[in-house]
């Protein structure tokens, strides 16, 4: 079959996509989505070429996973290497789990690792740095599958053609059944990481790649349709695409619902549109011209996909800290296609382990003392790599300080007798607050009775996540009555059913202070307006502004805070993020937790805006 032209553009066009929305964010909230572009391709080409097999009687299940293999090991390992060389030069935090995370990616197996972890695709923390390696693990656990299924359906019928045509249809089954999964576990379930991570939610586009892959074996020529429809088709579904990028969001229902699956149904349109216009492409040499440079790049989508992530969480912890956003992302962004030319060029070489055995012997062994020195680098990081970070130990290790504090205080005067009624009233009270976050979809803070009791008696509530926990000492001996109630991963969306409970168990503090804002990238007016509304009348409300790191934005969500508080008299802003934004003498090795300098300066900000308070 010859070589289509504009396939690789394609490419390009969807790793432009993908990068834009690992960098910056905000600006492309709905980047994601080109993910779909790439299963749609990967799924045409990979059944293209099994079925011309199965046509010709050379399909062989052995030779196709080798094949495959070859193609996306080598530029995986390599990038494995060298996020581990830099690792190794690096904070140990930013390594957390790395022995698993690396494994998981050299066996094809993040997608599970994640699931099974409970891990996010847009987690704020500490991020895996072989977490976007969950696309390549789909990839391959489709290709050892979808394979199977082929040879058995030529043991079943007697005519290949037959077997083709059935190994059609059950492709178009297999994409409608993926969709209507990734529809109610993204969409109706909203366990979005469920729908997005796993083979059998998400792989609607591979198949349906692969089912118009079998059409045109069947129909090799295209439609007779005019040449300028299929070119407006082309520009329509780009641009319908560009839109859904800039609109869709992760953890928005419709997106699993309508946005992915119309994002391959666009990327099957285009596909059809480029082969209409094969003969048009080639036989215009200015247009060829300009389709080389995009087929050229599109031919380093793989490797700019490996490496840009891992860039992108290591190079901040080797660059100055007052380097700009945009600075970081050029950086990443040279960097990573200076790695991806160099595995490209390395992999196109012909006969490579021929021409290595027959190098001279003194060159022979200079690479080999190279890759060796790189393999025990490699190793060293991932045995000094913590299993914690030092910053999750030590807020452990402090809230369990507070904990024991506090029940030595409440028992210090007490019999045995007496201290296990308290920790039954305790466990009762445990049960009754787990009833109501159930009834209001969240969880209760594990703070139990006594926690209730102080935040009763306080004249503040602080209810926070794990930078806030931090510093739960600071603001407790900075405010007086105060109160914090925080715990780690905390979005803003837990604040409406953690109010609830209080308030169901007496009443709630005059001033409440939000700090929920670090791991939400999305803030809006409704969700400031429901926990507004179920604290009642006669509350003043705090909200912080968040410090998610440099390469975490907030730009958005400041607005909406600082917009809301302009709107209502009894809502007011302490702005965090103009205090600690470049500021990193004040956090830990992530940039985002707070050292004993920056617990005492977040505690005097809560202090000056309550003083504040009219």
């Amino acid at each position: 079959m010859q070589r289509l032209v504009g396939i690789n553009s394609l490419r390009f066009f969807a790793i432009a996509f993908i990068v834009i929305y690992h960098l910056f964010h905000e600006f492309l909230p709905g980047g994601f989505i080109a993910v779909e572009v790439f299963f749609c391709i990967s799924g045409f080409l990979i059944i293209s070429k099994l079925i011309r097999q199965v046509d010709s009687g050379t399909l062989s299940y052995r030779k196709f996973i080798v094949s495959r293999l070859k193609r996306l090991y080598p530029a995986l390992l390599i990038c494995v290497l060298l996020s581990l060389l830099i690792g190794f030069f690096i904070e140990a935090d930013v390594m957390t789990g790395a022995r698993k995370n690396t494994l998981a990616a050299l066996t094809f197996s993040t997608n599970i690792f994640e699931l099974v972890s409970g891990g996010s695709y847009e987690n704020s923390f500490l991020p895996n740095i072989f977490e976007h390696t969950w696309f390549i693990s789909l990839l391959f656990q489709f290709y050892l599958v979808i394979p199977l299924l082929l040879i058995i359906y030529t043991k079943i019928f007697r005519k290949r053609k037959d077997a083709i045509r059935y190994f059609g249809v059950s492709l178009l089954i297999l994409s409608t059944v993926s969709m209507i999964l990734m529809a109610c576990y993204g969409g109706f379930f909203e366990m979005s990481d469920r729908a997005y991570f796993a083979l059998d939610s998400h792989m609607m586009a591979l198949c349906l790649g692969g089912a118009y892959a079998v059409y045109k074996f069947f129909r090799p020529r295209p439609p007779r349709t005019v040449k300028g429809s299929a070119l407006v088709s082309l520009i329509v579904s780009v641009v319908l695409m560009c839109i859904m990028a800039l609109q869709l969001r992760y953890d928005n229902p419709n997106t699993f619902i309508i946005g992915l699956p119309l994002t391959t149904i666009l990327t099957v349109l285009m596909l059809a549109c480029i082969i209409k216009l094969q003969r048009n492409i080639r036989e215009r040499k200015k247009t060829m011209n300009v389709i080389r440079v995009f087929e050229g790049l599109g031919n380093l989508s793989y490797g700019i996909y490996l490496f840009h992530w891992p860039l992108y969480i290591l190079l901040p912890h080797l660059l100055p800290t007052d380097t700009a956003l945009w600075g970081y992302a050029i950086i990443v962004i040279i960097v990573s296609f200076i790695c991806s030319s160099l595995v490209y060029e390395l992999m196109s070489i012909k006969n490579l382990f021929y021409k290595i055995r027959h190098l001279r012997q003194t060159t022979k062994y200079s690479y080999l003392v190279i890759n060796l020195g790189l393999v025990a680098i490699a190793v060293v990081t991932l045995v000094r790599a913590p299993q914690a970070s030092s910053i999750a130990d030590q807020l452990s290790a402090e809230t369990n300080q507070e904990s024991e504090e506090l029940i030595a205080e409440k028992t210090s005067t007490t019999d045995y007798i007496n201290a296990s009624q308290i920790l039954a009233e305790t466990v009762e009270t445990l049960d009754t607050q787990l009833k109501l976050a159930q009834d209001a979809k969240v969880l209760p803070a594990p703070s139990g009775s006594l926690a209730a009791a102080n935040a009763n008696v306080a004249r503040v509530l602080v209810i926070g996540d794990s930078v806030t926990l931090g510093a739960k000492q600071a603001i407790e001996a900075t405010i007086a009555k105060s109160f914090v109630d925080a715990k780690e991963s905390r979005g803003i969306e837990t604040a409406t059913g953690i109010l609830a409970n209080y308030s169901a168990t007496g009443k709630l503090p005059s001033i409440i202070v939000i700090s929920l804002a670090t791991n939400e990238r999305n803030i809006t007016e409704s969700m400031l307006n429901d926990i507004v509304n179920v604290a009642g009348k006669g509350h003043k409300f705090i909200f912080v502004t968040a410090y998610a790191g440099p390469l975490q934005p907030r730009d958005k969500q400041h607005d909406t805070l600082k917009s809301y508080a302009r709107k209502h008299k009894n809502v007011y802003i302490a702005d965090w993020w103009e205090v600690s934004h470049g500021n990193w003498s004040l956090m830990y090795a992530d940039h985002i937790h707070l050292n004993p300098s920056g617990r005492t300066a977040y505690a005097n900000i809560l202090s000056n805006v309550i003083r504040g308070m009219r």
